[in-house]
């Protein structure tokens, strides 16, 4: 007997393969995105942040919900984001427990110059669909995570989606 490729393991069962595909989709856009900005001395995270931030701060707590990170996770990127100029921390003047990610000027200026080209290269990406099949990847893929959102197998854990 011979050994099955991944791909062949997989073909029986469809949740497998597709849960296979979207983890090496996922791999994928990640170099992609690294790639994209090593010229400019940020990580994914990092710019995950920066789009995060707005001029009158967002609460961290807000960003790593959006992140589906915990704010310990996301203290030293800000920390390396505020060394460069690009954010800055400030209470919440409705409630000083909470920290307000605020981008700088300087932080608002590579925003304005990264986010064209990064809207450019996730078009470039997405070229081999219609615009049909876009949005049916958008509503399929929108489904999927709403039900594991619902979903209760870690019930109060985020420790396993962790990955900034």
């Amino acid at each position: 007997m011979t050994a099955l490729s991944h791909r062949e393991a997989y073909s029986s069962e469809p949740e497998l393969e597709a849960y296979a595909l979207i983890k090496q989709i996922n791999s994928m856009l990640d170099t992609y995105n690294r790639y994209d900005l090593r010229d400019e001395n940020l990580t994914v995270p990092q710019f995950a942040i920066l789009s995060h931030a707005t001029l009158e701060g967002v609460p961290l707590s807000e960003i790593s919900a959006q992140m589906l990170c915990d704010n310990s996770n996301l203290t030293g990127i800000v920390d390396r984001l505020i060394a460069k100029g690009l954010v800055e921390r400030r209470p919440d003047p409705r409630d000083r427990r909470v920290s307000l990610i605020c981008l700088t000027p300087s932080g608002i200026e590579k925003l304005r110059r990264l986010r064209p080209r990064y809207h450019d290269s996730v078009s470039r990406r997405m070229r081999s669909l219609s615009q049909t099949e876009v949005q049916q990847l958008r509503d399929l893929l929108q489904t999927l995570y709403q039900g594991l959102q619902a979903s209760s197998e870690v019930p109060g854990e985020r420790s396993e989606l962790e990955h900034c």
